[in-house]
């Protein structure tokens, strides 16, 4: 068989028929139906993904500044209630004893103060921190000990001492930055909070908590608890409302405050105070890329941004703290919520649009059905089984002709004249235009009015192809090939006899034979095909179509 019968036949194959466009309509709506829903379901999945990973960070953020009011919410109430006992015991610099006893309790029930200090306006102060597992403590006295000189004593957890030595130091009490703040504490701000600062026995960065009073003799005193900006890093670094969200401080400039465990440098001076930032390794590098993409947005505080890490997308937002008087800001870095997450949080919504999706398409199949259901009543009367070719003829010999069936002896050839008839072709034409007007029906060529089987040889056609490209000239010149997709042709034998079937469905719009410049409407009635008037073809056509 050529390539070109091939094409001939594919036009006019079975794979027009009826059954077969139903199921490809209803396919194109399922699938036009499920790529709607996969559209939606991914919009709506990438806004509930923004959705929960912006929710996750405004937790992350409460959580942070929750933890920090709980870190230092016991701080300052302890500094407080240490001011009142302070007042009432005239406790100074001098009594060192008593502030041994009293404050060694306080920096063991709460780790996160790093030291206190008790000064006054005579230039007076008594410093006391940890020491391994003893206690250090630097007493200022100018009377006692001379100008720039401090006393170093070290302590037993029992409060004896152990050594002692004094050291000469340019260390002023009055320089440092907790001293000028506590001078400005009011029965309004009872309590205040340095900016960050290097500690100048520590060397290391952090904020001090001042309360201040006057005592006798018109002398101010002044009470100060040291936090390291480590350990606020550490305590803030356990906020977490998924296993990989982050909690970060950073200065104003984009130096991270990294906590303990971690290898870093420190930047800057004991006067100007200094902060962690990263060294050669890349244990931190997700909090470097978050503040390296904050440096580039010019540092927007408050406001949600996002990078990507080897393919990963992570969020992180930038805060203040109000405790640090907007010196120190703290960071949290969130993974986006993995869609595959957001599925299994949401499956009662794809459940729905599921159901939804079957509902809609149960009533556009019904609508189908309804479109084809005259179609479908016509199906056992317009084809015939390929599989059982011989049988199906033959039944259709038995019924005789009717409304959808019709036989024809031969293609072109008038068998009385022995010529071929352009009479003979119009005539089984207008069966063709009657079938597909009316309900649709088979035509067989080479079987006589009697149901004999004559077979086409009486045509003399070479070959299939030329039956093949006559019958395509005939529908295009008489029909129009606009109506090819109705009509399929079969080329088969029986009783050792070539034959043809046609098979014509009902079409969807008026068809008209074309011949000698008349446009002609048929229809079935019975075993004939009638030619309708034009007034009967219009009322036809609207009661129909």
């Amino acid at each position: 068989m050529t390539a070109f019968s091939n094409l001939i036949k594919n036009m006019f194959s079975f794979s027009n028929s009826v059954h077969n466009r139903l199921t490809r309509d209803v396919t194109l709506l399922v699938l036009l139906l499920i790529f709607i829903f996969l559209t939606l379901s991914y919009f709506y999945a990438k806004q509930v993904q923004d959705d929960i990973t912006l929710a996750i960070i405004a937790s992350a953020e409460k959580m942070v500044i929750d933890k920090n009011k709980q870190l230092f919410k016991p701080i300052s109430n302890n500094l407080a209630l240490s001011k009142k006992w302070a007042e009432l015991e005239l406790l100074t610099a001098k009594k060192n004893d008593v502030f041994n006893k009293r404050f060694i309790p306080i920096l063991e029930t709460l780790p996160q103060i790093s030291s206190v200090i008790i000064a006054s306006s005579k230039g007076n102060e008594y410093f006391l921190t940890r020491k391994d597992d003893n206690w250090l403590s630097r007493h200022t006295n100018p009377k006692k000990y001379g100008e720039g000189v401090v006393l170093w004593q070290i302590w037993s957890s029992n409060n004896t001492l152990i050594k002692e030595w004094q050291e000469k130091t340019n260390y002023r009490p009055k320089k440092r930055p907790w001293y000028k703040l506590g001078l400005t504490t009011s029965k309004e701000s009872p309590i205040k909070w340095t900016s960050p600062y290097s500690f100048y026995t520590q060397q290391i960065p952090g904020v001090t908590g001042v309360t201040g009073w006057k005592g006798s003799e018109n002398t101010s005193y002044i009470l100060a608890f040291d936090v390291t900006l480590s350990d606020i890093a550490l305590s803030l670094s356990g906020s977490k409302i998924g296993k990989n969200d982050i909690s970060y401080l950073i200065s104003p400039t984009g130096e991270v405050i990294l906590p303990p465990g971690n290898k870093h440098i420190i930047k800057g001076s004991s006067a100007k105070g200094s902060l962690y930032v990263p060294g050669d390794d890349n244990s931190n590098y997700v909090i470097f890329d978050s503040v390296n993409n904050w440096l580039k947005n010019q540092n927007q505080l408050n406001k949600p941004n996002s990078f990507s890490r080897d393919g990963k997308l992570w969020w992180y937002k930038i805060f203040t703290l109000d405790t640090y008087n907007n010196s120190i800001y703290a960071g949290v870095i969130v993974p986006e919520k993995e869609l595959i997450d957001i599925i299994n949080e949401n499956l009662t919504f794809i459940f729905t649009g599921i159901a939804l999706l079957i509902i809609i398409a149960v009533v556009m199949a019904r609508i189908l059905v309804r479109k084809y259901a005259h179609q479908l009543k016509d199906v056992p009367k317009t084809n015939i089984l390929p599989q059982d070719f011989t049988n199906e003829i033959y039944q259709l010999l038995r019924q005789g002709e009717s409304e959808t069936l019709e036989f024809k002896s031969t293609m072109r050839k008038n068998l009385k004249t022995g010529k071929n008839g352009k009479e003979i072709e119009i005539a089984w034409l207008k069966g063709l235009v009657g079938f597909m007007n009316t309900h649709g029906g088979i035509l067989l060529i080479g079987v006589d009015d009697d149901a004999n089987i004559l077979g086409i040889d009486e045509d003399e056609f070479e070959n299939e192809d030329k039956i093949l490209l006559h019958f395509k000239n005939l529908i295009s010149q008489h029909i129009g090939l606009e109506f090819s997709n109705y009509i399929n042709l079969i080329i088969n034998q029986i009783e050792d006899k070539t034959i043809l079937v046609i098979e014509c469905e009902r079409a969807d719009r008026p068809a008209f034979l074309y011949n000698k410049n008349t446009e002609d409407f048929y229809i079935r009635s019975g075993p004939a095909s009638v030619r309708l008037t034009v007034s009967k073809v219009l009322k036809y056509v609207k009661n129909r179509y």
